[in-house]
């Protein structure tokens, strides 16, 4: 028994994506990061970041509009480029990234619940607040495999979604109505280049989410429609809501850009300014925006692994799912992974602020170097196809180019941390590609419009044979 081929509707793969999107939680959580580097020149950063994810979701919908697996992005990186050693190490990375963005979620709540009982005059041991990390990592991991997939999407997170944009836009029409319209928080002078590029990565992290609904490819109906659709409905309705959010939080700080940058949890800060109702209902959904964001990310990663498996590139035993059909051995690595980034980078980091500001930055360099292989593929695989145009060259090529640039402005000597993180995964990943992946099927698998495995260099004919036929 594998997964459930052929269950799951747009709404689930909006859910999906929107999951991963999770608009007041990236508004809490990379936003806040994000602020930390740009101060006011967040609301440029994020329009930047906008229009790079709007280059990049046509981009990847250039694949997922021809290709659907279980694997997402590193199949369609492995479609361009045909090379095994190249789909392994990129599906690494996705996992990786994954669940480094776990780790920075539960991170979050953890800092959104301390900063609203400092607020208050509230103390409590500290072992109390961990257990809102241990919140943060378990209950995504237990509810993605004890939950079928069409309910936990369809119902538990793009209701809780739809509740997070219409806060968003609550909070830029109330600083609207109440400031004016302010053009001056769109200018970024002052603000370095590197600091720039930071914030902008940090941004496209979150609203590039949208991407996460290709992992559903084998469980959507008439996948090749579903997943394109639900990648649009999430970056339109989304990334728009976290544009509107950022600009509601630069817009209703009171103090100075310095002490906005360095404010926890400005957003919880803020909503003081209405009354304690109001501030507890931000932060329910606001931890509830983070868990649903690790839900998406627990239920993409754990299909990578899964996938991996399957092309024994990874232990049979990741193979396994359960009575719900949910990859269960795979979710519960995910939530391992994820806690171990959590206790490693607290410990050398020394807290919980200086540990969510340096998995951030890390997440979006794993991330972003990963679609950098995807966006550069998009030519050579619409090549291979034999159907490449104007469009599926230059805009691929605009959008990798954005990604990458942000990525070299961001980029800084590694710090302890982040060099001991970087230095082990690759040693590990290396050590296991020699040992078993070396002489996998990493990247082989894809889906046809009936859900049914089948090789992508089988595909790759099918779409040629579609193609003449339509040219005749």
């Amino acid at each position: 028994m594998g997964l459930a081929k052929g269950s799951l509707s747009i709404r689930e793969a909006y859910g999906q994506a929107m999951a991963v999107t999770a608009p007041l939680g990236s508004v809490v959580s990379t936003t806040t990061a994000a602020i930390a580097y740009a101060g006011k020149g967040v609301v440029f950063a994020t329009i930047l970041a906008l229009i790079g994810s709007a280059l990049w979701i046509y981009t990847l919908t250039r694949y997922s509009s021809k290709i659907a697996s279980a694997g997402g992005y590193y199949t369609y990186g492995a479609a361009a480029w045909r090379n095994r050693t190249l789909a392994y190490y990129e599906a690494i990375l996705e996992v990786v990234a994954y669940s480094a963005l776990n780790a920075v979620n539960a991170l979050a709540i953890y800092l959104l619940v301390q900063t609203f009982l400092q607020m208050i005059n509230v103390s409590i041991p500290s072992i109390y607040l961990d257990l809102f990390i241990v919140l943060g990592l378990v209950y995504p991991t237990l509810i993605s495999f004890t939950t079928h997939i069409k309910n936990l999407l369809g119902q538990i997170v793009s209701i809780s979604a739809t509740l997070e944009v219409i806060i968003l836009y609550a909070m830029f029409i109330y600083a609207v109505a109440t400031k004016g319209f302010n053009l001056s928080y769109f200018n970024p002078s002052g603000v370095s280049l590197g600091s720039l590029g930071t914030a902008m990565i940090l941004s496209i992290v979150s609203i590039s989410g949208a991407g996460a609904s290709t992992y559903l490819g084998e469980e959507s109906k008439v996948p090749r429609k579903t997943i394109t659709l639900g990648m649009w409905l999430s970056l339109i309705i989304g990334g728009s809501a976290i544009l509107a959010g950022t600009y509601g939080l630069v817009a209703l700080w009171n103090g100075s850009i310095t002490s906005l940058e360095n404010a926890n949890q400005p957003l919880i800060q803020e909503l003081f300014g209405f009354g304690l109702p109001i501030v507890m209902i931000g932060l329910l959904m606001s931890i509830n925006s983070l868990l649903a964001s690790n839900i998406g990310t627990t239920v993409g990663s754990a299909r990578v692994l899964f996938n991996l498996a399957r092309e024994k590139a990874m232990p049979k035993i990741l193979e396994k799912v359960n009575r719900t059909q949910e990859p269960i051995i795979a979710t519960i690595i995910i939530g391992f992974i994820s806690t171990l980034f959590v206790i490693f980078s607290t410990i050398i980091t020394g807290s919980i602020s200086n540990a969510f500001n340096e998995i951030s930055v890390i997440t979006s360099v794993f991330w972003l170097t990963g679609r950098i292989i995807d966006g550069f593929g998009v030519p050579v695989f619409y090549w291979r196809i034999s159907s490449l145009n104007i469009t599926t060259l230059v805009i691929p090529i605009s959008a990798t180019l954005i990604n990458l640039t942000g990525v070299a402005l961001s980029f800084q000597t590694p710090d302890l941390f982040q060099s001991v993180s970087i230095i082990t995964i690759l040693v590990l990943a290396t050590l296991w590609y020699g040992l078993r992946a070396k002489k996998s099927l990493a990247g082989t698998y894809v889906v046809d419009d009936n859900n049914q495995l089948i090789t992508i260099d089988e595909y790759i004919e099918k779409l040629k044979r579609e193609k003449q036929v339509v040219a005749q």
